[in-house]
């Protein structure tokens, strides 16, 4: 969601940076060659073929159901810095900058609260 939010706050169609998030994430070289290792080729064939059919299905169902009144008040809320449900995890800090080794920064209270957040946004 942030790649969207970040379409519309700069001033996007919000059906199309929805479609956009979508069409990027379903439609990666990275994702084919592991549902090509994991899963066979005709998995990754019927992600290629859905995945266009799945963001055609988006930009209908948002033009037909979606109002101008939601995009505004959307909008509003983008403008205003307000997060929604799911969208404090983009805005969290998880780095962990100091001079010691990789290893101890892992084990420290910082480190441990970093996985932690990278778990759970994940």
């Amino acid at each position: 969601m942030a790649l969207a939010r970040s379409l519309f706050r700069k001033g996007a169609n919000f059906t199309a940076g929805m479609a956009f998030e979508i069409a990027s994430t379903n439609l990666v070289a990275k994702l084919s060659i592991i549902l090509i290792v994991l899963m066979s080729w005709r998995f990754a064939l019927a992600v290629f073929v859905g995945a266009p059919i799945m963001v055609v299905l988006l930009v209908f169902m948002f033009r037909m159901f979606l109002k101008a009144e939601l995009v505004r008040e959307a909008k509003t809320q983008v403008d205003r810095g307000i997060l929604g449900r799911m969208g404090g995890h983009a805005e969290m800090d998880m780095s962990v900058a100091n001079d010691a080794p990789l290893w101890k920064r892992k084990i420290c209270d910082r480190g441990l609260t970093a996985i932690r957040h990278y778990f759970v946004a994940d």
